[in-house]
């Protein structure tokens, strides 16, 4: 026999056999006496054996059947265990949740936030990963990247959460000893901090403003592939930083840092991406539709209710 029977006969059997009739049995599934009859004769030649002795007034099971019958009632009640475990999975948050993002927005913005999901969902395990590094989430294994700017992938599901953009920055001492630059073009003239963000060419700014796109090639004094290093830099007065709104709006307000070139930043927003629908997993849903709702209230937190730097 190379293929299990199909479930639906199984069944018709097993109703059969408890009730001791085809008739009965049909009444029971709301058939005909004659599909139930057609469907144990399917089943019979499939299994190779014969299942029912039959008579003129009733059925009775074989030897063959006998056995037959306590297999077919374990395979029925394993389909309806698979049935309730899927179900179960599609409608409560459970097992684990591999989740990829960047170092600087993982650790500031989603990590606060999958703490407060975690302890809503006690059935859920999230494993949060910071790489700044491209992903492919398929081979790697992850259910989710919360992704700041960049192209998106075309073979996977995107979400937009917020909006957010890079801007430029440099210390007040900075600025002083070396000037502040009225165009982008001028920023090979000045000392620059490169971040080897994952999402743009190394040494390469793409800007947007009054001119439409520019890309800066840039010949950077100092460069680090951690954000927290690069603005520390930055606050010490070593060079001028591109560097998203929400991670720099506290030292934007103190003054510790100043934006320059306002009317030229590089768009940066903030994605979900997943390969998978979110019907089909519960745990996915509920992390997507958290983030949804609470990330960008959380950001706009953070940047102080101020969109000029976003």
């Amino acid at each position: 026999m190379n293929q299990l029977p199909p479930l639906d006969d199984i069944r018709v059997f097993v109703v059969a056999a408890r009730l001791e009739g085809f008739s009965l049995a049909a009444d029971r599934l709301a058939v005909s006496p004659a599909y139930v009859s057609k469907r144990i004769a399917l089943l019979e030649k499939r299994l190779g054996v014969r299942l029912f002795l039959r008579s003129a007034r009733h059925v009775r099971l074989t030897l063959e059947g006998t056995v037959a019958l306590d297999w077919c009632e374990q395979l029925l009640e394993t389909a309806e265990q698979m049935y309730q475990a899927l179900h179960h999975e599609q409608q409560v948050p459970r097992g684990k949740l591999r989740i990829v993002t960047s170092t600087g927005f993982g650790s500031q913005c989603v990590a606060p936030l999958i703490s407060t999901l975690a302890a809503s969902c006690p059935e859920l395990e999230v494993d949060l990963e910071l790489l700044d590094r491209p992903v492919d989430l398929v081979s790697e294994g992850f259910d989710l990247e919360v992704r700041v700017g960049g192209e998106l992938p075309p073979a996977m599901i995107a979400r937009r959460l917020a909006q957010n953009r890079r801007v430029l920055c440099a210390s007040p001492a900075y600025l002083d000893r070396h000037g502040v630059p009225d165009h982008p073009n001028e920023l090979v003239q000045h000392r620059c901090i490169a971040i080897r963000e994952r999402d743009q060419a190394f040494g390469l700014w793409r800007l947007t403003g009054p001119e439409g796109r520019l890309s800066v090639a840039l010949s950077a004094a100092l460069t680090t592939n951690n954000g927290a290093v690069a603005k520390h830099w930055c606050l010490q007065g070593q060079g001028i930083m591109l560097r998203s709104g929400w991670n720099i709006q506290h030292e934007l307000n103190s003054g510790t840092l100043v934006q320059i070139l306002a009317d030229w930043h590089q768009p940066a927003d903030i994605y979900l991406i997943y390969p998978s629908r979110l019907e089909t997993s519960a745990r996915l849903r509920a992390c997507v539709r958290w983030l949804e709702q609470s990330l960008p209230a959380f950001m706009e937190s953070l940047q102080g209710h101020n969109t000029d730097a976003i």
